[in-house]
C-alpha cells in the first residue's frame, strides 16, 4: 500500500487495547476502548488527528479476549469510530487470550511486547509505509531502533517509567532480526561486538526507545523536572543520563496531555514512590490506586495541535489538510448532467502521460528489504 498522497502518513504504535472491532452489519468499524486514566489518551488523540485531516494509522495487538470482554461490558466509546482500513491488528497467540497488560506480570508483558513488535516490524510497517512512526512506552521500545535503521523518523512518547529487559537472542528467537539494528539499543553494559552482546548483555526496552528515537515526548505523570532535579531514585540513573543527553540535543519535549485539578502536582509522591528492592510491588500498587482515584482528563484539540506541530518539525514540512480539488469548469453544467461514461471519456482524452505523472507522488521505499 504505497503512500501516494502528499500528506505525510503517521503510524501510531501502541500495545494498549486502544480500539475494539464493532460489527454493525457489513464491514466492521473500530470504536474507542473506554478505559480509565492514560488508556484514553491514544483513542482521543487519534480521533482528533483524523478530525483535523491528518493521515494517521494505528497498529495495536489483536486482543481477542479483551475485545470480547469490552463488548459484553459495553466498555467502548461509541462516539469515537475509525474505519477498518485505519487500524492494523498484529496477530499472535501471545495476546489473543491475554489479560489487560496492567494486570500481567513483567515476563508476560515482555513476551507480548516482543511478539507485537515483530508483527509491526515485519508486517505492518512495510504495508502502511509511514512517513513517521509514533511509538508509546516501553512495549514499543525496539521499533525506534529499527526505524532508525530504515531511516524513518520516529517519535517516542514516555507516559510511565515501567520497562523490561531481554537478551538479543530471545528477541531474535521470536522472529525479529536484531542483528540489523542491535547497535542502536541500550544495554546493561557497553557492547563490545554483536556476538558478545547477543546472549550475555541484556537490553532495556524503555531506554532503547528513548535512545534510538529522533524525538522524545514526555507526558504526565512523567515530569522532566522530577527526573532532572536531584530526586534520589533518578540522580545516578541511566534514564536521567540519556534524557539529559536528548534534552541537551534539543530532542525532548514535555507535552501536558492530561489535566486534573484534584491532582497535586507539587506532591508527586502520590504517583511516584521511592521504591526499593523490597517494596517495588507495593509502590506500583499505590501508584495504580492513586491513578484510579484521580482519573485524568484529556485536553483534546490543543494537545492534538501540539503533536501536529511536533510531527511537522520532525518531518521538516507542515502537516496540513489537503484542500478538495475544485471541479473542472467544463464539468459544471447548470442544467445538463454529464453521464458517468461521458465523464470517464473526457478524463481519458484530457489526460496525458505527463499530466498523470505530475499528479502522483513518486515514493521510494524508506526501508531496506526484509
Amino acid at each position: 500500500m504505497p503512500n501516494l498522497s502528499n500528506q505525510p502518513r503517521i503510524l501510531f504504535v501502541t500495545a494498549e487495547a486502544a480500539f475494539t472491532p464493532e460489527w454493525g452489519g457489513g464491514r466492521p468499524e473500530f470504536v474507542g476502548a473506554h478505559t480509565r486514566g492514560f488508556g484514553d489518551f491514544p483513542v482521543k488523540l487519534i480521533s482528533d488527528l483524523l478530525d483535523l485531516a491528518i493521515d494517521v494509522h494505528v497498529a495495536q495487538p489483536d486482543y481477542r479476549k479483551i475485545f470480547a470482554m469490552s463488548s459484553r461490558n459495553e466498555q467502548t466509546t461509541t462516539g469515537i469510530k475509525l474505519p477498518i482500513n485505519r487500524v492494523h491488528l498484529a496477530e499472535d497467540r501471545a495476546f489473543f487470550y491475554s489479560n489487560p497488560i496492567h494486570s500481567n506480570s513483567e515476563w508476560e508483558n515482555s513476551r507480548i511486547s516482543i511478539s507485537f513488535q515483530r508483527e509491526v516490524i515485519n508486517q505492518i510497517i512495510p504495508r502502511v509505509q509511514p512517513d513517521l512512526i509514533h511509538c508509546h512506552d516501553w512495549m514499543t521500545g525496539l521499533i525506534p531502533a529499527m526505524a532508525k535503521h530504515w531511516s524513518i523518523p520516529c517519535l517516542f512518547t514516555v507516559r510511565s517509567l515501567s520497562s523490561a529487559k531481554s537478551s538479543l537472542s530471545r528477541i531474535e528467537d521470536r522472529g525479529i532480526d536484531g542483528a540489523a539494528f542491535w547497535q542502536h539499543l541500550f544495554y546493561d553494559r557497553y557492547p563490545g561486538n554483536y556476538e558478545e552482546t547477543r546472549d550475555t548483555n541484556s537490553l532495556d526496552f524503555l531506554l532503547s526507545g528513548i535512545l534510538a528515537a529522533h524525538r522524545v515526548a514526555t507526558a504526565k505523570p512523567v515530569k522532566l523536572s522530577d527526573i532532572f532535579t536531584g530526586r534520589s531514585e533518578f540522580f545516578h540513573s541511566p534514564l536521567r543520563e540519556i534524557l539529559a543527553q536528548k534534552w541537551n540535543a534539543g530532542c525532548v519535549i514535555e507535552i501536558s496531555d492530561f489535566t486534573n485539578p484534584s491532582f497535586n502536582s507539587a506532591n508527586p509522591g502520590k504517583l511516584y514512590a521511592n521504591w526499593g528492592p523490597n517494596d517495588q510491588e507495593a509502590g506500583k500498587q499505590k501508584r495504580n490506586q492513586a491513578m484510579r482515584r484521580h482519573p485524568f482528563s484529556f485536553d483534546n484539540r490543543s494537545t492534538a495541535q501540539r503533536y501536529i506541530d511536533l510531527y511537522g518539525t520532525i518531518l521538516q514540512r507542515p502537516l496540513v489538510a489537503q484542500e478538495p480539488k475544485k471541479a473542472d469548469p467544463i464539468m459544471k453544467k447548470s442544467h445538463t448532467r454529464i453521464s458517468d461514461d461521458q465523464a470517464i471519456l473526457y478524463r481519458k482524452v484530457r489526460s496525458t502521460p505527463s499530466d498523470r505523472l505530475s499528479n502522483q507522488r513518486i515514493s521510494t521505499p524508506a526501508m531496506a528489504p526484509l
